[in-house]
Protein backbone atom coordinates (compact mmCIF):
# COMPACT_ATOMS: atom_id res chain seq x y z
CA UNK A 1 0.00 0.00 0.00
CA UNK A 2 0.90 3.63 -0.58
CA UNK A 3 0.46 6.05 1.13
CA UNK A 4 1.32 9.91 -0.82
CA UNK A 5 1.35 12.48 2.03
CA UNK A 6 0.63 16.04 0.36
CA UNK A 7 0.70 19.42 2.23
CA UNK A 8 2.99 21.09 4.38
CA UNK A 9 4.35 17.47 6.26
CA UNK A 10 7.91 16.67 6.33
CA UNK A 11 9.50 13.95 4.71
CA UNK A 12 9.86 12.09 8.29
CA UNK A 13 6.36 12.21 9.16
CA UNK A 14 5.25 10.65 5.75
CA UNK A 15 7.99 8.08 6.43
CA UNK A 16 6.51 7.18 9.70
CA UNK A 17 2.77 6.94 8.50
CA UNK A 18 4.19 3.88 5.90
CA UNK A 19 5.74 2.26 8.63
CA UNK A 20 2.82 2.45 10.56
CA UNK A 21 0.50 1.87 8.35
CA UNK A 22 2.80 -1.52 6.76
CA UNK A 23 2.65 -2.80 10.84
CA UNK A 24 -0.61 -4.39 11.29
CA UNK A 25 -0.79 -6.96 13.93
CA UNK A 26 -1.32 -10.81 12.75
CA UNK A 27 -4.12 -12.62 14.61
CA UNK A 28 -2.60 -16.67 14.29
CA UNK A 29 -5.84 -19.09 14.87
CA UNK A 30 -5.41 -22.34 15.12
CA UNK A 31 -7.27 -25.21 14.55
CA UNK A 32 -9.29 -26.77 17.16
CA UNK A 33 -9.12 -30.39 16.66
CA UNK A 34 -11.42 -32.60 17.35
CA UNK A 35 -11.37 -36.11 18.41
CA UNK A 36 -13.78 -38.61 19.05
CA UNK A 37 -13.09 -41.20 21.36
CA UNK A 38 -14.15 -44.74 20.63
CA UNK A 39 -13.99 -47.12 23.10
CA UNK A 40 -13.75 -50.37 21.43
CA UNK A 41 -15.64 -53.45 22.96
CA UNK A 42 -13.23 -55.75 25.20
CA UNK A 43 -13.39 -59.02 23.50
CA UNK A 44 -12.80 -62.21 25.93
CA UNK A 45 -10.34 -64.58 25.13
CA UNK A 46 -12.46 -67.77 26.49
CA UNK A 47 -15.31 -68.85 23.76
CA UNK A 48 -18.74 -68.76 25.23
CA UNK A 49 -18.33 -68.80 29.27
CA UNK A 50 -20.36 -66.71 31.23
CA UNK A 51 -18.28 -63.93 31.01
CA UNK A 52 -18.91 -63.30 27.13
CA UNK A 53 -20.29 -60.22 26.50
CA UNK A 54 -23.93 -60.23 25.81
CA UNK A 55 -26.17 -56.97 24.17
CA UNK A 56 -29.44 -56.21 23.18
CA UNK A 57 -30.79 -54.66 20.10
CA UNK A 58 -32.03 -54.54 16.78
CA UNK A 59 -30.42 -56.65 13.82
CA UNK A 60 -30.82 -55.97 10.25
CA UNK A 61 -29.32 -57.34 6.65
CA UNK A 62 -27.37 -56.41 3.83
CA UNK A 63 -29.37 -55.06 0.53
CA UNK A 64 -28.56 -56.83 -2.08
CA UNK A 65 -26.30 -54.27 -3.84
CA UNK A 66 -23.61 -54.52 -1.46
CA UNK A 67 -23.02 -57.99 -2.90
CA UNK A 68 -19.39 -58.26 -4.58
CA UNK A 69 -18.29 -55.15 -3.18
CA UNK A 70 -15.39 -54.49 -0.85
CA UNK A 71 -16.10 -54.61 3.03
CA UNK A 72 -14.53 -52.27 5.57
CA UNK A 73 -11.91 -55.11 6.21
CA UNK A 74 -10.57 -55.74 2.13
CA UNK A 75 -12.49 -59.13 1.72
CA UNK A 76 -15.14 -59.22 -1.35
CA UNK A 77 -18.81 -59.11 0.55
CA UNK A 78 -20.83 -62.30 -0.35
CA UNK A 79 -24.43 -62.74 0.78
CA UNK A 80 -24.51 -66.30 1.14
CA UNK A 81 -21.47 -66.30 3.88
CA UNK A 82 -22.34 -66.13 7.53
CA UNK A 83 -20.83 -62.72 8.09
CA UNK A 84 -21.68 -59.04 9.73
CA UNK A 85 -20.77 -55.78 10.19
CA UNK A 86 -20.15 -54.03 13.51
CA UNK A 87 -19.61 -50.52 14.57
CA UNK A 88 -16.61 -50.87 16.96
CA UNK A 89 -15.70 -55.08 17.17
CA UNK A 90 -12.39 -56.08 15.77
CA UNK A 91 -12.44 -57.51 12.68
CA UNK A 92 -12.25 -61.28 12.83
CA UNK A 93 -14.49 -61.30 15.66
CA UNK A 94 -16.57 -64.45 16.17
CA UNK A 95 -20.55 -63.67 17.36
CA UNK A 96 -23.49 -65.60 18.14
CA UNK A 97 -26.32 -63.73 17.22
CA UNK A 98 -29.63 -64.76 18.45
CA UNK A 99 -33.31 -63.71 17.56
CA UNK A 100 -35.30 -63.35 21.26
CA UNK A 101 -38.73 -64.01 19.72
CA UNK A 102 -37.70 -67.63 18.08
CA UNK A 103 -34.67 -68.40 20.03
CA UNK A 104 -32.55 -69.42 16.50
CA UNK A 105 -28.92 -68.57 16.53
CA UNK A 106 -26.06 -68.01 14.05
CA UNK A 107 -22.89 -67.39 14.36
CA UNK A 108 -21.21 -64.88 12.75
CA UNK A 109 -17.42 -63.49 11.61
CA UNK A 110 -17.29 -59.54 11.99
CA UNK A 111 -15.58 -58.18 8.39
CA UNK A 112 -17.26 -54.39 8.06
CA UNK A 113 -18.35 -51.50 9.83
CA UNK A 114 -21.82 -50.46 10.37
CA UNK A 115 -24.81 -50.01 11.02
CA UNK A 116 -24.93 -46.80 10.41
CA UNK A 117 -28.68 -46.23 11.74
CA UNK A 118 -29.66 -45.47 14.95
CA UNK A 119 -31.22 -48.34 17.21
CA UNK A 120 -29.00 -51.20 14.95
CA UNK A 121 -26.06 -52.81 16.76
CA UNK A 122 -25.33 -55.08 13.68
CA UNK A 123 -25.66 -55.75 10.09
CA UNK A 124 -25.85 -58.91 8.91
CA UNK A 125 -25.51 -60.98 5.77
CA UNK A 126 -28.45 -62.44 3.88
CA UNK A 127 -27.82 -65.87 4.59
CA UNK A 128 -26.82 -64.98 8.61
CA UNK A 129 -30.09 -63.16 8.62
CA UNK A 130 -32.39 -66.10 7.05
CA UNK A 131 -30.74 -68.57 9.05
CA UNK A 132 -32.46 -66.68 12.42
CA UNK A 133 -35.70 -65.09 10.93
CA UNK A 134 -37.77 -63.77 8.32
CA UNK A 135 -35.54 -61.51 5.53
CA UNK A 136 -39.66 -59.64 5.22
CA UNK A 137 -39.60 -58.34 8.75
CA UNK A 138 -36.14 -56.88 7.84
CA UNK A 139 -35.35 -55.92 11.77
CA UNK A 140 -35.24 -58.56 14.03
CA UNK A 141 -34.43 -58.16 18.02
CA UNK A 142 -31.39 -60.21 18.96
CA UNK A 143 -29.06 -60.89 21.62
CA UNK A 144 -25.65 -60.37 20.00
CA UNK A 145 -23.35 -62.59 22.49
CA UNK A 146 -19.23 -62.23 21.54
CA UNK A 147 -17.18 -65.80 21.47
CA UNK A 148 -13.63 -64.61 20.19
Amino acid sequence: MLIVASGCASPEVAKETVIADTQRPVLIIKPVEYKKEVKPISVPTSTATSKSKVIDGKASYYANMFQGRKTANGQIFDQGKLTAAHRTLPFGTKVKVTNINNHKSVIVTINDRGPFIRGRIIDLSSSAFKAIGNPRTGVLNVTMEILK
